[in-house]
């Protein structure tokens, strides 16, 4: 009879246990939604589909940063991406915001500490960016083009990537998740 006593409280605490444990949510949010419900006006990198929607897509990698990849041909004088930085979470700027940009090696680095990866920024004279690009009143993002020099002659064995971030804004707050992304490209 003793064992029937304990079969109760014990089948009672694995019950609990299930329901309790079926509550937990993933933490992993789709990208761009965790900080966007909490913070207005945030300026980040938006999923790196390039200006027509043709690039990188979603990254493929998020810690401590978003990686996109692009296979470009330096046969074309305009090889490059856009970098899509958006405002939000919700409606327009409303004003024109100025975002300016700059290389961080750190943040890539940092990637490759964590990702076991070998990524090298290539030699600022083979690409070019533009050093702000605005947000323009009434709209949500912008493009910022990154272009590869096509007289550059890349090391083909190299694993290339230019690590762009987000320095300041104008207006807004920049975001902590997506103010930095890995764009990693091979030459074709």
């Amino acid at each position: 009879m003793k064992i029937f006593k304990l079969i109760k409280p014990f089948t009672l605490t694995v019950i609990a246990g299930i329901c309790l444990s079926s509550c937990l949510k993933d933490n992993t949010p789709p990208p761009l939604a965790g900080q966007y419900y909490s913070v207005p006006n945030l300026i980040s990198f938006q999923d790196n589909g390039g200006s027509d929607a043709s690039g990188a897509g979603y990254g493929t990698t998020t810690t401590p940063y978003p990686l996109y990849q692009f296979s470009l041909s330096l046969y074309n004088d305009t090889a490059g991406f856009a970098a899509i930085i958006f405002y939000g979470p919700q409606g327009n700027a409303s004003q024109d915001i100025t975002v300016k940009l700059a290389i961080d090696t750190a943040a890539l680095n940092a990637f490759n500490a964590a990702n076991f990866t070998n990524f090298v920024a290539p030699d600022p004279s083979t690409y070019t960016f533009p050093a702000s690009v605005t947000i323009p009143k009434g709209q949500n993002q912008t493009y910022a083009r990154i272009t590869v020099n096509n007289n550059s002659t890349p090391d083909p064995n190299a694993n290339y990537a230019i690590p762009l971030m987000i320095s300041s804004v104008s207006s807004g707050t920049v975001s902590t998740n997506f103010g930095i992304e890995i764009n990693a490209f091979s030459v074709q």
